[in-house]
């Protein structure tokens, strides 16, 4: 039985090694459609009924949680992708779900995979273990997030962040009390660190706090934070991030 397997993953070198290891196990496994858009993502999953979707956790206008939460049934396995330990793992390990570390090996995948095609084979899906995972991760608030710094690692309270920019390979997190720390990786590393119940990128260069925006100045398409930082808005990211604060 070949099972149909969709790949969703913003970043087409993660689809491309996982569709490569996929193809020399074409008898046991079929890929019918792969995206980097995950809202395309939905649309492919509700048309193809997949057996098994690889998911990546990490990606712009919609993170994998929130797909997975727009699918109304939920009849397919997923195993989720990310490129870091990041502070969904414990919930996906807890509620018995697969994931691999991106970059992706083969044996991972054929691992991650046969987990899958047993499950197929022996039961129906568990909805009840996606519903628990999702809401793991909802009320889950992850107060306390160890940040990587040149020196080390700090925990800070998720709460007292208000905003985070970039600079290059370097972070500045800006903080209510009016301190700033300067954090040694990426934007994006961070990125998957942060709930995103609370946090959103809207910018390529930042990151913000929906519990401390004050407004939003229509004039200078821009947010007003709570320590009064004008943080500009990204035309493209500007339709999910108004349905991310009306959700």
């Amino acid at each position: 039985m070949n099972l149909k397997v969709i790949l969703i993953d913003d970043e087409p070198d993660a689809i491309d090694v996982i569709e490569s290891i996929i193809v020399d196990k074409k008898e046991d496994y079929k890929i019918v459609a792969k995206t980097t858009n995950p809202i395309e993502g939905i649309g492919l999953i509700l048309k193809h009924k997949p057996d098994v979707v690889f998911l990546d956790i990490e990606m712009p206008e919609m993170n994998g949680f929130q797909l997975l939460e727009s699918i109304p049934n939920i009849d397919f396995e997923v195993i989720f992708a990310t490129a870091y330990e990041n502070y969904a793992i414990k919930a996906i390990k807890e509620n018995a779900l697969d994931y691999i570390l991106k970059p992706a090996t083969i044996p991972e995948v054929l691992s991650a995979l046969e987990k899958a095609k047993s499950k197929r084979q022996q039961e129906k899906v568990d909805l009840s273990k996606y519903t628990e995972f999702l809401d793991d991760i909802k009320t889950n608030r992850f107060q306390r997030i160890k940040i990587p710094t040149s020196n080390g690692f700090e925990l800070i309270e998720s709460d007292d962040l208000i905003f985070i920019d970039a600079d290059g390979a370097y972070t500045t997190a800006h903080f209510k009390d009016n301190e700033e720390l300067i954090i040694s990786k990426p934007i994006k590393q961070i990125e998957s660190l942060l709930n995103s119940e609370n946090f959103f990128r809207i910018h390529r260069s930042y990151i913000v706090n929906k519990n401390h925006i004050k407004r939003f100045a229509r004039d200078k398409y821009a947010l007003i934070m709570i320590d009064d930082s004008v943080i500009p808005i990204s035309r493209r990211r500007y339709d999910a991030f108004m349905d991310f604060i009306d959700k």
